[in-house]
């Protein structure tokens, strides 16, 4: 398993709805456009296709970024967030 940080910027609101519901099928949001995944690399080549079909490749843009397990540790976060850092993550392992 990966962690891997995607972020996104769609264009159109219809879209950006329907991207932002296939990502939380994956992962937690932690800002509007970016959400954290614990995938493997099969599961994250699954959500790109599923994604780039919902996407306008001349208009959006998505950027999946993987993450080693020491660069994840090494991240940083202030303010409560919705996002909990404790065991009982809210996401899924996939």
């Amino acid at each position: 398993m990966n962690h891997w940080l995607v972020i996104y910027d769609i264009r159109d609101e219809r879209r950006l709805h329907r991207i932002a519901k296939k990502m939380e099928e994956y992962g937690v949001r932690v800002q509007k456009s970016v959400f954290e995944v614990l995938a493997s690399r099969k599961i994250i080549d699954k959500l790109r296709r599923e994604v780039s079909k919902l996407m306008n490749l001349k208009e959006d843009y998505v950027v999946y970024f993987d993450l080693c397990e020491s660069d994840w540790q090494k991240r940083e976060k202030y303010g409560p967030g919705k996002y909990q850092e404790e065991d009982t993550r809210p996401f899924k392992i996939l």
